[in-house]
Formats: structure tokens, C-alpha cells, sequence
């Protein structure tokens, strides 16, 4: 073979590797996005679960607040406080299996708020918490004028999360904006959360 056959034949086996590598380079950019999408989708289907779950949640903690809490020991009321909190807590436990399905890795620019809305909505489930031990604790659902305040600031975040879901375009950076004095009085912390991350103003 002539050194002018070797070189044509190297060229070719050249050009088709390089066209190999194209194709190839190609269909893994494409399978990446679709990941990626696949992820994105996968979070705001996660919000929408969140956002119904939470709907229920504030209502029930709506309901659980309005009952004469002093009249517990009357059967029908602490049946009523047992219910209602049952569905507060189950709805909570439920929404932090959905925050835990929420990845941050390809939001983009609004990756750090949705990070801040899943610390939100932890340190709410880490209140709910507190409260169910409390409760179990002391075999009563009385409950202090703060921690009362912090129920009912909970019922305004997730009435603000299920109205913004109502809209066409989900904004996390607006629902921050609108839960932000709430969260305030849930989480004694947060201001200082803000502050860290840059999201105090």
C-alpha cells in the first residue's frame, strides 16, 4: 500500500471518528438536558404536592386554633383537637418527604431561593414537631399566645404557597418575599438565615 493510499485511508478513519465523537458529543448533551429538565419538573411537581398538602395543613390548623382549647377535657373537643392536629402533623411529615425530593443543583439563578424555601419549610415541620412532642408530653393542647402567633403564621405561608400555585407561573422568589415577616415569627433564627445568605433586604 502506497504511502498516498495509507494517508486517504487514515484521513477517513480520521474524519469518521471525529464525526463518531460529534454524534456522540451530541446525544449526551441532549440525554444532560433532558436530565436536567426531568429535574426541574420534578421539583415544581414537588411544589404542587407541597402547595395541596399545605392548603390542608392550613386549614386544619385553621380549624385546630378556632376550638376552646380550655374545654378540652369535654370528649367531643379533644376528639376534635386530636383530628385536627393528626391531619396538621400527617400533612407536615408528608411535605418534608416532598422538600427531600427537591434538588437545587439545576435551578439556575433561582437555585438559592429555592434552597430558602425548603429551610422554610423545615424549620415550619421542625415547629410542628415541637408541638406534637408537646402536646404528647404533657397530655393537653393548650398552647401560649407565641405559639399561637406561630400557627397562625404558618397558615399564612401555606395559603401564600397555594395561591401563588393558582398562577401560571410560579415566582419563588415573590412567595419569599410574601412569607418572610411570617417566617419571622415562626423561626427565631431566620432573620440571621437572611443575613448569611445575602437576603436580609
Amino acid at each position: 500500500m502506497s504511502k498516498t493510499t495509507s494517508k486517504k485511508y487514515f484521513i477517513k478513519l480520521l474524519i469518521l471518528l471525529l464525526g463518531a465523537f460529534i454524534i456522540y458529543s451530541i446525544y449526551i448533551h441532549l440525554e444532560y438536558r433532558n436530565y436536567i429538565n426531568q429535574s426541574i419538573d420534578r421539583n415544581y411537581d414537588s411544589f404542587w404536592s407541597i402547595s395541596h398538602k399545605g392548603s390542608n395543613l392550613a386549614d386544619r390548623l385553621e380549624d385546630f386554633i378556632q376550638l376552646p382549647i380550655e374545654k378540652e377535657d369535654i370528649s367531643e373537643v379533644k376528639s376534635e383537637l386530636y383530628n385536627n392536629w393528626r391531619i396538621v402533623n400527617g400533612e407536615s411529615r408528608s411535605i418534608l418527604s416532598d422538600l427531600s425530593a427537591i434538588s437545587t443543583l439545576h435551578m439556575g439563578d433561582s437555585s438559592s431561593d429555592w434552597g430558602l424555601l425548603r429551610y422554610s419549610l423545615f424549620r415550619i415541620d421542625y415547629f410542628i414537631s415541637g408541638m406534637t412532642d408537646k402536646f404528647l408530653e404533657h397530655y393537653s393542647y393548650v398552647i401560649s399566645i407565641e405559639e399561637k402567633q406561630k400557627m397562625e403564621a404558618v397558615i399564612t405561608v401555606f395559603r401564600t404557597i397555594s395561591e401563588e400555585n393558582d398562577n401560571e407561573l410560579v415566582d419563588i422568589e415573590i412567595i419569599l418575599q410574601s412569607i418572610k415577616e411570617p417566617m419571622l415569627i415562626i423561626d427565631h433564627n431566620y432573620s440571621g438565615t437572611l443575613e448569611r445568605i445575602g437576603k436580609k433586604d
